[in-house]
Formats: C-alpha cells, sequence, structure tokens
C-alpha cells in the first residue's frame, strides 16, 4: 500500500508583506508524491445498487471509501454499503437493502 504526507503551507508568506497591508493566510496541501484524490456520490432512489464512472483516469485501480447519507430524511440511510466492483475508471457500490439517499465516496490513488 502506497502512502504519501501532506504539507499545508501558507502561499502568502512567500512574498514580502509589510505590516500594514498583511494578507490572511492561503492554505494549500503540497504531497511529498503523485497522488490523484477524486470525491463524488451517488443517488440512491430505492435500489440497492450504484455506479459512478470517474471524472480523472487512474493510473491502477484507486483505494475507495464510502458512506450512506440520508438525504431525502426519511431514516432509511441505516443500510451497510460495500464495494462490488472496482476499476481504473468506474465503482459500483451495494447496500445491504434499498434506500433513498446518497452514498459519498472518495477514491485515492498514490504513485507507488
Amino acid at each position: 500500500m502506497a502512502w504519501t504526507k501532506f504539507k499545508k503551507r501558507d502561499l502568502q508568506r512567500y512574498r514580502k508583506i509589510y505590516p500594514y497591508i498583511r494578507r490572511q493566510p492561503r492554505y494549500v496541501l503540497e504531497s511529498e508524491k503523485e497522488a490523484l484524490i477524486e470525491v463524488g456520490a451517488i443517488v440512491f432512489d430505492n435500489v440497492s445498487s450504484g455506479t459512478h464512472t470517474f471524472n480523472e483516469f487512474f493510473q491502477s485501480v484507486p483505494y475507495i471509501s464510502g458512506i450512506s447519507y440520508d438525504s431525502a430524511s426519511n431514516n432509511t440511510a441505516d443500510v451497510n454499503i460495500f464495494v462490488t466492483s472496482i476499476s481504473q475508471t468506474e465503482v459500483t457500490f451495494e447496500s445491504s437493502q434499498a434506500f433513498t439517499g446518497k452514498v459519498h465516496f472518495q477514491a485515492i490513488w498514490v504513485k507507488e
């Protein structure tokens, strides 16, 4: 399993800033290795399976995490979410029973 460490860097600290024009910090995250992260949501409308096609191209199969979210406020999102298939281009989630809501997910790939 590949891993990387992200560092928070203030972009305003790399300029000469005088006290009377001090700027708010602008933070960015920098990684030691090449990393690709995609987040999204799949809408489930009384179904137990959903597929998402990635917008980014992953060089190998990414790591996936997903969680159900009750977006309809009907108390039906108390289900188990699991990945049934994953490739470089898409992921398929299934739930333990049909529900109405969303599945929020993260796809993370780190170059080894």
